[in-house]
């Protein structure tokens, strides 16, 4: 549950490990999109919908806002960017006169300043709703600022996204592993210092399975504690990527039991020093743990 800022009222958010693209301009997909299997879906009003229907698919996505049930997957709009005449359109037609948002909150794209994600919390906090921000960095000045959105958007910034396809092109390189990897450890480095979740960008080559499964398992390598998809058949293997082994889930149950049999204070197990880093990993490795057998993971 989320304060009137967008802030969790119990301090912990829903660990989210999957979120599920869907264009806005196919309003017969969200329903589909929703019974996938990620832990949130992101129905797209940017780079899904092409100019001259961004009216008539943001009238969907508020109908769908207004109409659909409770429950399911964590819902989210990816608006356009809010510094166009598009984006804040996006923003005022979904929160105008709604008793409740309907959704968990937006994604901001092209986030190249702090002030973008400000300028969208304050319509949300004019309209006394709740709702959190995701910003979407894909751009050569949204990489360069990325600590000061971290540390200056407030309380309703619950996440990073890398935009590699957009960035990729800024920065004159390929779109591939390598030439990304320090923009992505920026990302990844932001989200940990001011403890946001790092969502790594969809895998575009849907016929390249191996090559998919390869770049998952360096995307967790590096930090990242999430993936976006553009296809449902892409979620089974971002959750199978962050499980964790066996072994470290068992682990993680012994070092918290010692941990509270000290009373939360520092102890040792099998001759380790037993801190809050290592607690903190602990909690979180078992969370996904939860998550991963059905359970609602908190972090």
């Amino acid at each position: 549950m989320a304060q009137p800022n967008g802030a969790p009222t119990d301090g912990v958010r829903p660990l989210r490990r999957s979120y599920l693209f869907v264009p806005g301009s196919r309003p017969d997909r969200f329903a589909k999109a929703m019974e996938a299997g990620s832990d949130a879906v992101i129905i797209d009003l940017e780079d899904a919908v092409a100019p001259g229907e961004k009216d008539r698919a943001r009238t969907a996505v508020r109908d769908f806002l207004r109409q659909r049930a409770p429950g399911g997957p964590e819902l989210f709009v990816r608006v356009n960017a809010v510094r166009s005449r598009t984006g804040l359109a996006d923003l005022l037609a979904l929160t105008e006169g709604a008793a409740s948002l309907g959704c968990a909150g937006f994604l901001l794209p092209k986030a190249d300043a702090a002030s973008d994600l400000r300028l969208a919390a304050g319509l949300l906090d004019e309209q006394g709703l709740a709702g959190e921000l995701g910003a979407l960095i894909e751009s050569a000045e949204g990489l360069e600022n990325v600590m000061e959105i971290a540390a200056g958007s407030g309380p309703r910034l619950s996440f990073l996204m890398f935009g590699g396809a957009d960035l990729s092109a800024e920065l004159r390189v390929n779109l591939a592993w390598e030439p990304l990897v320090h923009a992505r450890a920026r990302i990844v480095h932001a989200a940990a210092r001011f403890a946001l979740d790092a969502v790594d960008m969809p895998w575009i080559f849907l016929d390249d399975e191996e090559g998919y499964r390869q770049e998952l398992v360096r995307s967790v390598a590096l930090g990242f504690t999430a993936r976006a998809a553009i296809h449902p058949k892409q979620v089974a293997a971002i959750h199978e990527s962050l499980m964790p082994p066996a072994e470290a889930v068992a682990r993680a149950e012994r070092v918290l039991a010692a941990f509270e049999a000290a009373g939360g204070g520092v102890c040792t197990l099998d001759g380790k020093l037993v801190e809050k880093p290592v607690v903190l990993t602990c909690r979180r490795i078992l969370a996904i743990a939860r998550r991963s057998q059905g359970g609602e993971g908190r972090r």
